[in-house]
């Protein structure tokens, strides 16, 4: 079996001789710890050491070797018990060393216990019942095998004191500063204001009307911060789109060709706007340099339950990306159709599914007690969200639009409204300003610009708006046009220069 009879060895004499650290390590060093087919004799000095020090008593190898006589226990190797002690309590170990030692000893937990899942695994498929759906079988085998190996994860994390972390982490970061915190998107003005919207452990939401754009706008991010991080990307769709429509729609917007020429091929035969034939080959083969090393999977989620969409999501990251690598994941979009949690109310629905997802990537996908994998997702926003055939002063343009549960804005840490302009809007406000607006309706943390997204912006009549950020869909390339203090500033004669994508630098 896996196990180490000199390293538990070692951990018990630190125990007995660094008792005072007890409490640095009592909340994950446990019985399962030792496990020595040698001997069970280290087990059964553990769990007395153990009650004592969790009484609060004060023990030494006489006194320990007194109550191990006392409970008459036998041992197959027929060790001398007595002297085995004495020689803990004399063996020279270093508390660096004990708690290096103890670090050690829990690997070998860790080995035990994913080999203990696979065995488990084995005997419940071997047990199973044959007409059992796959897709439970797969999920059972999931939970069976993951089950041990989070537990043992969190067990050896606990509670900590974060004020005992603090001058550690801030000085650590003061010594090696970064540009930016997290992985940025596309936009300037965006990364500026609110920062990245893709920070491991987090769900950023975009709500928005049918058709408006909400797909576009997540499925550019996710793509551009993954080829600018080098970092995967996994798509749940759920049953909006197929795999052909998103891959002509991620072509057209790495090219610039529409997608019906795209769809139907004739991208080889037909010329567009001012580019020659000759000009669309070559840029729609540009994206296939552009493509190479990214990586952008896809997975069909319509009918699933949020219980198997999360096993999915887990067995997809601990098989492809790995334990503590970091994942983005695409969701689209949050709806209330699953089918699969009883005769619950849409809202409730949706706030199962959103808390299902928080607990797995905050949680469950952790390493070393830290998210590895950041979430965008979408929602369709309600009827008051309708922007046709309305005048600007009567758009709602904040809560109240986000459609089906508060659990949505209650577990995401950005959640943006994006609307098409209105022609009011558009004639007001000028074409170099784009097509739509990005409005913050809930940031959890913000960019370095932090006053520019929360301060509002005194308009020229000396009324004072929310800030927004103005972006231009064409062709499902979305390009940022700077926000609403850029558009007050132009209209001053700043002669403001908008910011927009480079495109040397992401290969949308």
């Amino acid at each position: 079996m896996i196990h180490s009879f000199d390293l538990e060895k070692k951990v018990l004499s630190g125990v007995l001789q660094h008792q005072y650290k007890w409490e640095e390590i009592s909340s994950f060093l446990n019985d399962r710890d030792f496990y020595s087919e040698d001997s069970k004799v280290n087990v059964s000095i553990f769990k007395l050491l153990k009650n004592a020090l969790n009484n609060a008593e004060n023990i030494d190898e006489t006194i320990l070797v007194q109550r191990i006589q006392q409970l008459k226990a036998t041992f197959p190797d027929s060790v001398d018990v007595a002297e085995y002690i004495y020689s803990l309590a004399f063996y020279k170990i270093t508390e660096k060393i004990f708690l290096s030692s103890v670090r050690e000893l829990k690997k070998y937990t860790a080995r035990r216990e994913i080999y203990n899942s696979c065995k488990n695994v084995a005997d419940f498929v071997k047990s199973a019942d044959p007409n059992l759906k796959y897709a439970e079988l797969v999920e059972q085998s999931d939970q069976i095998y993951n089950k041990n190996i989070k537990d043992f994860e969190m067990s050896e994390a606990g509670p900590v004191n974060l004020f005992e972390m603090m001058e550690e982490l801030v000085e650590d970061r003061g010594n090696n500063p970064v540009e930016d915190f997290g992985m940025l998107g596309p936009h300037p003005r965006v990364n500026e204001m609110y920062g990245s919207l893709l920070l491991a452990g987090n769900i950023s939401v975009i709500v928005a009307r049918s058709g408006v754009g909400k797909t576009n706008f997540c499925m550019d991010y996710t793509t551009k911060v993954s080829a600018e991080h080098g970092v995967a990307v996994l798509h749940f769709d759920n049953g909006e789109m197929s795999e052909d429509e998103l891959i002509f729609r991620q072509c057209s917007a790495m090219t610039g060709i529409p997608v019906w020429l795209l769809q139907t091929g004739k991208w080889r035969t037909t010329a567009y706007k001012d580019w020659s034939v000759d000009e669309v080959v070559a840029k729609v083969r540009s994206a296939w340099d552009k493509i190479q090393g990214m990586e952008f999977y896809y997975e069909n989620v319509a009918g699933l339950s949020p219980d198997e969409m999360c096993s999915l999501l887990k067995r997809f990251y601990f098989s492809k990306i790995g334990r503590g690598n970091p994942l983005i994941f695409s969701f689209d979009y949050i709806k209330s159709d699953f089918g699969s949690i009883g005769k619950a109310d849409g809202w409730q629905q949706v706030s199962y599914l959103v808390h299902k997802f928080k607990q797995t990537i905050h949680r469950d996908l952790s390493f070393d007690g830290k998210p590895c994998v950041s979430m965008l997702t979408s929602v369709q926003s309600n009827r008051l969200g309708i922007t046709s055939n309305r005048n600007v002063g009567a758009i709602v343009d904040d809560e109240s639009v986000v459609s089906l549960s508060d659990g949505i804005t209650q577990f995401c840490s950005h959640l943006f409204l994006l609307r098409r302009k209105v022609a009011e809007e558009l004639h007001e406000e000028g074409a170099n300003f784009g097509t739509h607006k990005l409005i913050n309706l809930k940031a959890r943390h913000l960019g370095k610009d932090a006053l520019r997204a929360i301060h509002p912006v005194e308009m020229p009549d000396g009324t004072k708006k929310q800030n927004f950020v103005n972006l231009k869909l064409e062709n499902f390339r979305i390009d940022e046009c700077g926000d609403l203090q850029d558009i007050v500033d132009s209209s001053n004669g700043g002669g403001v220069e908008v910011r927009q994508n480079n495109p040397d630098q992401l290969p949308m």
